[in-house]
């Protein structure tokens, strides 16, 4: 039967209209994927010898297995964000003999022969090599090898989970947050944790088993949740549900909270939206980076109105950018409806600014380094509120491109056009050179009311900002409605 299934999928792979139109994107695709797998294979051969030589008082393989810990972390958030999960179509085989096990069974197998399990392998496989050369115990080595290999199809089953259930999405999310937050202040030390347990498959190859059994546990958790998916009810794009969405504070908005209740539905139901929800507060621990950082604070303060624009503003700049994109597939129903446009626009105003006030709540900690920090803070979301919530909008009157709502964020450029990238220079690098200048010729406190005063008038003049975006967004109504209908 999974000789069928491969038969199958290699059909409707070489067959489906996205191969015929995407054929250069699947060789630039393919060319990439050859340069990391070469990449990786040179790191691999090239990294004992290299920390030989650089640290020759240390074992190499005891480094490199105190840093395991972060490389499986790393591989596993970058697995959540790009790797696509196992997909067959399934439908046609409800009406056939074949048992859900067994499509369950091939879908697993198939999502085990991902490029994202080979690219490490094409590291550790060369890795090993060089230790049995340099008379490691090669038993010892290979059952290292294996218990590596166990950890990392661990992280691929680990995801499918993450990916099809939100407690453990949540679960695993507050875990990398706590692992974060406990390197970072110096809690635990991971390296000196973990970095044993890892040698400890070489020392001891019996304790492999301890690692294929979590592979074990983590397949047969993927398999349950997959296999009690494979109805129509799940299988099905749309479901209604007659309950109460519990949005009816909303109503106070009037005939915005109807395009406030799409937003946060929106947002609730399909994966790209809600990514853009989710790492606009991931976004708010950007500020570590710099404020703890002497360099950025004394000798390049120009980069932190930079950091305070992109935490406050992130939500605005990411999903503000695809409207009125992320409607494009009912943009038309909504154009046949008797409310003004103006009313569409400020819900999706009052949504950016809800969020960006948020945003600046949950950034107030950093008055911790300092109360000028707090102080940028506040001056970054003003701007973000007067400034860039309208140019977002501007500019989305000339959006055309319809955005897919199920597609990730990562590495997807769908309604991605030329506009977006002048915009993102106009909000970005424009205060950046403002405050800059200000800041160099007349220092600290003239360059933020410089920045403030920008932000702040926009605020003030809301009202015929707003009448003058409307009318560019009436003027290309129906262009924007032809090309969301073409795509």
């Amino acid at each position: 039967m999974f000789q069928k299934f491969i038969i199958l999928e290699w059909r409707r792979f070489f067959r489906s209209s996205y191969w015929q139109k995407s054929l250069i994107l699947n060789i630039l695709l393919g060319f990439f994927a050859l340069y990391m797998l070469a990449s990786f294979l040179i790191i691999g051969f090239a990294i004992y010898p290299f920390l030989k030589e650089k640290l020759p008082d240390k074992d190499p393989f005891i480094l490199v297995n105190h840093f395991l810990i972060y490389v499986f972390l790393i591989d596993l958030i970058i697995r959540y964000f790009l790797q696509n999960l196992p997909k067959l179509s399934v439908k046609p085989f409800f009406i056939l003999p074949v048992k859900r096990s067994k499509i369950t069974h091939y879908l697993l197998g198939k999502s085990a022969v991902s490029f994202f399990n080979f690219l490490p392998m094409t590291f550790f496989i060369p890795f090993a090599i060089m230790l049995i050369i340099n008379d490691y115990n090669v038993f010892g080595v290979v059952m290292w090898l294996l218990a590596v290999l166990a950890v990392i199809l661990s992280n691929n089953y680990l995801n499918i989970l993450i990916n099809k259930n939100n407690r453990i999405f949540l679960a695993v999310l507050s875990l990398l947050v706590l692992i974060y937050a406990s390197q970072h202040f110096g809690w635990v030390d991971l390296t000196a944790v973990f970095g044993p347990l890892f040698y400890a498959f070489y020392q001891h190859p019996v304790s492999v088993i301890i690692a294929i059994a979590g592979f074990a546990i983590l397949y047969y958790l993927a398999y349950k949740t997959l296999k009690q998916q494979l109805y129509l009810d799940f299988l099905s794009d749309k479901k209604q549900f007659a309950s109460d969405d519990g949005l009816s504070w909303l109503d106070r908005f009037g005939q915005k909270s109807i395009f406030l209740r799409n937003d946060i539905r929106l947002i609730r139901r399909n994966k790209r939206p809600k990514m853009v929800f989710i790492m606009s507060f991931v976004m708010v621990l950007y500020g570590l980076l710099f404020f703890s950082n002497p360099l950025y604070m004394k000798k390049m303060p120009v980069m932190l109105i930079f950091v305070v624009l992109f935490m406050t503003g992130a939500f605005t700049l990411n999903f503000g950018q695809f409207v009125p994109a992320w409607d494009s597939s009912y943009y038309s129903f909504f154009m046949s409806q008797n409310f003004k446009y103006r009313e569409y626009l400020e819900a999706k105003w009052l949504m950016m600014t809800i969020m960006t006030v948020l945003l600046f709540i949950l950034s107030t900690p950093y008055v911790y380094f300092g109360s000028n920090i707090l102080l940028l803070i506040l001056v970054g979301a003003i701007f973000n509120l007067g400034f860039t919530s309208y140019l977002v909008l501007f500019f989305g009157a000339y959006n055309r491109k319809p955005v897919d709502l199920n597609k990730s964020t990562t590495f997807n450029y769908q309604g991605t056009s030329a506009t977006q990238f002048l915009m993102v220079a106009l909000i970005m690098f424009v205060p950046m050179i403002i405050y800059g200048l200000a800041n160099y010729f007349w220092g600290f406190n003239v360059a933020i009311s410089i920045i403030f005063s920008i932000g702040f008038l926009g605020l003030v003049f809301k009202k015929p900002i707003m009448n003058f975006i409307e009318k560019k967004y009436i003027d290309n109504k129906y262009k924007t409605i032809s090309a969301f209908n073409k795509n």
